[in-house]
């Protein structure tokens, strides 16, 4: 299932390369509280929970998701040596968590990932979801296994990070 769908997004994307890697990024907070994000990694295997990650936003970030989104690339950026960046980063958001990334990974050259971001669709129906890179919106079919891949691993960080919030916020009640 997920082999298929991996070659289905590096078709449908133009990579050259045959296995990728793709990390999914979200933020949560509960009103600009116990914010957290996740990293979640999945490769032609499909997830690798081994791989995922939580990273704790300072309070200083904590209701800012563009801010805590540069954050959060910012410390994995600097993980590379020990963990090394994926092919393709996907970050939940819109035009300006994109740029966000596109600028924490600028530095980079040679080893800079492809830089995605899913857009939740109007009234968050998700046949009606769009996928942005640099240059643009990216043509999928939105039935495709590709883009139903992009789709899961969106909701994953999503699930992920919302968890882990949660779990923080009890913490914190008690």
């Amino acid at each position: 299932k997920y082999s298929f769908a991996i070659k289905n997004l590096i078709s449908n994307l133009g990579l050259r390369r045959k296995n990728i890697t793709i990390e999914g990024f979200d933020i949560s907070h509960h009103g600009g509280k116990n914010a957290v994000a996740s990293a979640v990694r999945f490769s032609s295997h499909g997830p690798e929970k081994n791989n995922y990650r939580l990273f704790n936003i300072p309070n200083e970030f904590s209701g800012n998701d563009i801010g805590s989104m540069r954050h959060v690339l910012e410390r994995r950026i600097n993980k590379k040596s020990i963990n090394p960046l994926p092919d393709i980063i996907l970050i939940d958001g819109g035009k300006l968590q994109l740029n966000v990334a596109l600028s924490a990974f600028s530095g980079l050259t040679k080893e800079s990932p492809m830089i995605l971001s899913i857009v939740k669709g109007s009234k968050r129906v998700r046949s009606t979801e769009t996928i942005l890179s640099k240059d643009g919106i990216i043509e999928m079919p939105k039935d495709s296994a590709g883009f139903l891949l992009l789709q899961q691993i969106r909701d994953e960080s999503h699930r992920f990070a919302i968890t882990s919030n949660r779990k923080k916020k009890n913490k914190s009640i008690k």
